[in-house]
């Protein structure tokens, strides 16, 4: 049959694409779909140079290239909070119904407040694509970010998720949140500059259960507090480049004794040095690999 209902290509490189679960979708409602992450970067650039510039220009005109608030871009739990939980969520919709989101998070340092904004698409809920990531404490420039119509309830945004959060006692998810905080701390310590930026890995949430479920190398291993924590490791290709992916994860039993596995961490990585530091504690299956 030359034609069929099967019959999917790349908008970027326009390569013909099997099956539908071969596709990667950035915009939500929207039939772009991508072959790759290389091609969905490629097919953004001219959008994300677009935005990139605009800020640059409002921070000139502002007198704000060097400001400290910058900085806070560094920290990764304060950008994984950005994209995961922010405070404040705009959209933005044009005429033909493309959607803009902005995810924004306040920041309290002492007596100073600093915000820091993500313009991105959305997909599932989350941030499939950043276009632009900047801080500040200026309010103008805050404001340039809270345009379009801002979702009054976040709790019915991220329902399917507070559904589950809600199955777990809120202590324990306090807890773990603080623990989620020390790992990223090591992680932004132990990570090479080289590595797969912090924005991008939204991108690569997708091979977190199958590490979960069929890992290559798993240690348990104590924290500071002689708390056990678990890492899994495995090996993985994303367009053609070879990666480890990591999750962190607490294990603990539910109400009827039966354990519950809650990854708190989960991260890409194509630093081996990296991946070494978490082959830490008693590795309790799998073998070593390169």
């Amino acid at each position: 049959m030359l034609l069929n209902k099967e019959f999917y290509y790349c908008k970027n490189c326009k390569k013909v694409v099997n099956n539908l679960e071969d596709l990667l979708f950035v915009e939500e409602g929207s039939p772009l779909s991508f072959c790759c992450e290389v091609c969905i970067e490629k097919y953004y650039t001219p959008i994300t140079d677009y935005f990139q510039g605009k800020v640059f220009k409002l921070r000139k005109d502002l007198n704000l290239e060097e400001e400290l608030a910058l900085s806070l871009m560094d920290d990764p739990a304060l950008v994984e909070k950005t994209l995961s939980r922010p405070d404040e969520i705009w959209r933005i919709e044009n005429q033909i119904k493309e959607e803009v989101y902005s995810f924004i998070t306040h920041i309290k340092k002492g007596e100073k407040s600093y915000h820091m904004m993500a313009l991105c698409f959305v997909f599932n809920k989350t941030p499939s694509f950043v276009l632009t990531l900047t801080a500040t404490e200026n309010e103008y420039l805050l404001q340039q970010f809270q345009t379009g119509e801002q979702i009054e309830s976040l709790e019915e945004f991220y329902k399917e998720q507070l559904a589950i959060e809600n199955m777990i006692d809120p202590e324990i998810l306090e807890h773990l949140e603080l623990k989620k905080s020390q790992f990223l701390a090591d992680l932004m310590e132990h990570r090479s500059e080289a590595d797969i930026p912090f924005e991008n890995f939204d991108l690569y949430m997708d091979y977190m259960t199958d590490t979960i479920e069929t890992a290559d190398e798993v240690y348990r291993f104590k924290d500071d507090e002689d708390e056990t924590f678990q890492a899994s490791i495995k090996g993985q290709v994303k367009d053609g480049v070879s990666f480890f992916f990591i999750v962190v994860s607490y294990h603990m039993p539910d109400d009827e004794g039966r354990e519950m596995v809650l990854p708190i961490l989960s991260f890409p990585t194509v630093d081996g040095k990296l991946c070494e530091y978490f082959r830490r504690g008693e590795q309790v299956s799998g073998g070593l690999k390169n």
